[in-house]
């Protein structure tokens, strides 16, 4: 693992801001609870997390590859702990953008959306450049191009499933 330079956390830490900001312009579009700053947010914040870990990692914070080689754990397990903590944290994120009143459910897609740019973040700080590009693509392209077609071909407010009801369609 390499050692990073100001320059690249710059850079990384500006790819995330990018992503964040397309993933977020759709969902502010829609006036959604957890819009563009939000997304921004948590991209940029993961990535904040990840590249804490890889500079831990590489020795360049205490505790780095130092202790790797007084024995302790191997490469890797820092990240993998770190990204399973981020994992955790933004899962609570998004669970508190899913409203419940009485059969209704909102906020999935924006709670997923939520967990999409955590982890286009951290694919941001490890220096998966083009990783967080592709996922960020792939995200705005569902929330968009797909979004259409969802109000398109599944329009309405379809039926709970027990048949009483209804549940609402799509989600903030």
């Amino acid at each position: 693992m390499e050692i990073l330079s100001y320059g690249e956390m710059a850079l990384r830490l500006g790819v995330a801001l990018l992503c964040g900001v397309l993933i977020g312009i759709e969902r502010e579009q829609k006036r959604r609870p957890v819009g563009f700053r939000t997304m921004i947010l948590v991209c940029v914040g993961t990535c904040g997390f990840a590249l804490l870990a890889v500079r831990a990692m590489t020795g360049e914070l205490s505790g780095g590859t130092a202790a790797i080689e007084r024995g302790g754990e191997p490469p890797g397990a820092g990240v993998s702990r770190v990204l399973q903590g981020l994992l955790a944290g933004i899962g609570f994120l998004g669970a508190a953008a899913v409203l419940h009143s009485g059969m209704s459910v909102k906020g999935v897609t924006t709670a997923a959306a939520v967990w999409v740019v955590a982890a286009v973040g951290a694919c941001c700080g490890l220096g998966e450049l083009a990783l967080a590009g592709m996922l960020t693509a792939v995200a705005f392209f569902t929330l968009t191009v797909l979004g259409r077609v969802e109000d398109r071909f599944f329009p309405g407010e379809p039926a709970a499933p027990d048949g009483e009801g209804a549940k609402s369609r799509g989600s903030p």
